[in-house]
C-alpha cells in the first residue's frame, strides 16, 4: 500500500491536480469574458438609448424643459 504511494504515483497526482487546476481557471476566465460581454452590451444599449431619447428631444417629441 505505501509502495503504491512512491514517486511513480506521485507524478500522475501532480499532473491531475494541476490540470483540475488549469480547468478551474478556464472556467473562471469564460465566466469574466462573459461578464465583460454582458457588460459591454448593455452600455451599447443604454448609449443607444440615450441617442433615441436626444433625437426624439430634438425634433420636438418631447418637452425637456421642466
Amino acid at each position: 500500500m505505501i509502495g503504491s504511494i512512491g514517486g511513480a504515483g506521485g507524478g500522475s497526482l501532480l499532473t491531475a491536480v494541476m490540470k483540475e487546476a488549469t480547468a478551474a481557471q478556464d472556467v473562471e476566465f469564460a465566466l469574466i469574458k462573459k461578464s465583460q460581454d454582458i457588460e459591454k452590451a448593455n452600455g451599447e444599449s443604454a448609449l443607444k438609448l440615450i441617442a433615441s431619447a436626444t433625437a426624439a428631444a430634438s425634433s420636438g417629441g418631447i418637452d425637456i424643459h421642466v
